[in-house]
């Protein structure tokens, strides 16, 4: 023991494993972002990003649905044809199917908060412009643009909510954004009942500024407001770290804590994230056939063997919901004002529709030109949407006891009832309430948006989003110009057929993929329970 020697290697070993010891305490595990993002908590900045991100998707809806509450009025200044009145209606519709696919694209590669910012800044420059326009082709082109550059803000807006919250979070809120599709409703024909009825007889620029122009500037204001949120949010941490920028995502996740609890940046308790697998970059980008190989890299993994089945059943329940909601939806105002010639009769749905000829309706429309503005069939579509808002927050509010597939083909079996209950229910107030419940079929499109976007990994994300949202879309396309026609032209055996459509749509969402929800770590449940219950935690110790 006196060996100098062996008390020097001795005090060295000793050295050496405290230093060790102080290594490895230095350098923690890296938490996996489910686990990073779960320590945020949920808080005032999720809270903001839902109101931000809820304008952005009302801003979509209010676009693509406000030009069909001018359609009378713009018909005095700018006279067009029938035939222009049909391409009018559908041009929205078509530019966000076409641009979908780029918007998902851009999203996956350059951001989803970037690219939202330069969609609505350029959405807006054409809408605004549209409200000058000074013959029908000119307001036909702006409102094409104007749907183009705007269904960035319907895709990819899932993503950029998703990806700021954890699984415990995520379901509930992006079924809550979805809601604010229905809150559109209110809001345009609320607009409409406001600004169309004014007589406004100011030139500008030589033509007469009309009220329809001034609700088309008036309906901008959603997407301006969505735009100013949208500055102040940053990229979402889940991007960042797939993009390899894994200092940026730990700062911004720092952020959120801070905003979320109020404490001090330095409690958060996560020091470094673990990376995800790489991206696609713009920056890789240097011509045009790069920029051909990497949107086809983006869009084969969402074809990949292992979830092309559930990419196709996607896209198809998709397309089949939005072609059956938004077919009745464009019909419901014709519809109930034939219900209404009856006086209050007790009447089978059927027969009166078959009394209805679509052509000879719209040709007596097409001769007049009409100032005058009927507000009560925008007061009928301010009800249904608020009937739509609760029916999506009770989504909300049970989807975590149920799961997301139990309750849409819970819904499917309601509406398969009222499909069925329309072909004996004579009562107007009944065959009304059937009617919109089936119409509410619409809203099970953000269920299989929510699940969708859980099942597409972060770099593929918003690519495979806006790719079913286009199909989506597409299906609102064909439904609204085709359906209502075979309606009025043989009701019953279209109404067995959409019921056959419900049944399909039923069995095609028992086979939707759904992630089984991750179980936190005990430290992560641990450090939860802690900057959530502060009370609790003291009292515990």
């Amino acid at each position: 023991m006196d060996n100098p020697a062996y008390v020097i290697d001795c005090e060295r070993e000793f050295e050496i494993g405290v230093g060790r010891e102080e290594n490895r305490q230095e350098k923690p595990r890296p938490h996996s972002f489910e686990e990073a993002i779960t320590l945020t908590g949920v808080g005032w900045f999720h809270y903001k990003l839902l109101l931000i991100c809820g304008l952005c998707f009302m801003g979509v809806m209010v676009e693509i649905m406000g030009v069909s509450l001018i359609m009378n009025q713009m018909k005095c200044d700018l006279q067009p044809t029938l035939d222009q009145q049909g391409i009018l209606a559908s041009a929205g519709f078509l530019g966000v199917v076409l641009s979908s696919h780029a918007m998902g694209f851009l999203a996956d590669t350059w951001g989803r908060a970037t690219t939202l910012k330069y969609a609505l800044c350029l959405s807006s420059v054409c809408s605004i412009v549209s409200g000058f326009s000074v013959n029908i082709w000119m307001l036909i082109v702006f409102r094409f643009l104007t749907g183009f550059f705007i269904s960035g803000g319907q895709a990819c807006v899932f993503s950029l909510c998703g990806e700021f919250h954890g699984n415990g979070s995520r379901v509930r809120h992006v079924t809550l954004l979805s809601g604010f599709l229905c809150m559109a409703m209110i809001f345009a024909p609320a607009m409409a009942i406001g600004i169309l009825p004014l007589r406004i007889e100011t030139i500008v620029l030589g033509m007469r500024f009309s009220s329809w122009r001034v609700l088309i500037l008036a309906n901008v204001s959603v997407s301006l407001l969505a735009l100013l949120g949208i500055s102040t949010l940053p990229e979402t941490p889940k991007y960042l770290l797939v993009q390899g920028r894994g200092d940026e995502s730990l700062e911004i996740l720092r952020s959120i804590y801070v905003q979320n609890s109020g404490r001090d940046p330095c409690e958060y308790p996560v020091k470094e994230v673990a990376l995800e697998s790489g991206g696609a970059s713009l920056s890789d980008v240097h011509g045009f056939l790069d920029a051909v190989r990497l949107v086809w890299h983006q869009t084969v993994p969402l074809f990949h063997r292992s979830r092309v089945w559930h990419t196709l059943n996607i896209c198809v329940t998709q397309f089949l919901i939005y072609f059956l909601a938004q077919g009745i939806f464009m019909w419901f105002p014709t519809i109930l004002d034939e219900l209404g010639t009856r006086n209050g009769d007790d009447t089978l749905l059927c027969g009166v529709l078959q009394g209805f000829t679509v052509d000879s309706g719209a040709a007596s429309e097409s001769t007049s030109c009409s100032v005058a503005v009927d507000t009560s069939t925008y007061q009928v579509m301010i009800i249904i949407g608020a009937c739509f808002v609760m029916i999506y927050l009770l989504f909300a509010f049970i989807i975590d006891y149920m799961g997301k597939k139990n309750l849409l083909m819970t819904w499917m079996v309601f509406t398969m009832i009222c499909l069925v209950a329309l072909h004996y229910v004579e009562q107007f107030a009944l065959v009304v309430v059937a009617l919109t419940v089936v119409m509410a079929i619409g809203n099970c499109g953000g269920l299989v948006s929510t699940i969708a976007m859980e099942f597409y990994p972060t770099h593929i994300n918003a690519m495979g989003m806006c790719f079913i949202m286009m199909v989506g879309r597409l299906g609102a396309v064909v439904g609204s110009n085709i359906l209502g026609r075979l309606l009025f032209a043989s009701c019953d055996p279209i109404f067995w057929a959409m019921l056959v459509l419900v049944v399909v749509l039923c069995i095609l969402g028992y086979f939707l993929p759904e992630k089984s929800k991750a179980k936190p770590s005990a430290t992560a449940k641990a450090i939860v329970s802690a900057t959530t219950s502060p009370i609790f935690a003291i009292n515990s110790k």
